[in-house]
């Protein structure tokens, strides 16, 4: 087994407290289509973060203490939805319309499924 540094464990534990802390935060869900990135975050991320490539797919927003304060998942059109199919599918029903920023918060989405199964898929591949 490969020993991890200090900060690698607490980039993964950062990662893995994602879920609840995007729930108690109250993140939001936004596509930018000009620029190509998703974010998870809250409406804004704060200044104080410093920005972590966690792998070639997404990267955390961590202030000092390693909390996460936002992902971002770069080419999120043009490649993350095309290595995760069942997110692309979904995907397509969340972000419908032609806006070039479409900002999508859960609590107050009407179809609360779709947010659902969403927000697991996405969480899922940021454990993987």
């Amino acid at each position: 087994m490969e020993k991890m540094n200090f900060n690698e464990k607490r980039i993964k534990e950062a990662v893995r407290s994602i879920p609840r802390i995007a729930k108690n935060e109250s993140w939001v869900f936004t596509l930018d289509r000009e620029e190509g990135n998703f974010f998870y975050s809250p409406q804004k991320i704060s200044d104080n973060t410093e920005f972590y490539q966690v792998t070639d797919e997404y990267a955390l927003y961590l202030d000092k203490e390693y909390k996460p304060r936002g992902i971002v998942i770069e080419g999120y059109n043009a490649n993350f939805i095309k290595h995760h199919k069942d997110i692309r599918k979904v995907s397509e029903k969340l972000f419908q319309g032609k806006e070039n920023i479409k900002i999508i918060d859960p609590k107050e989405a009407k179809n609360k499924e779709i947010i659902s199964v969403f927000k697991a898929l996405l969480e899922n591949v940021l454990e993987d």
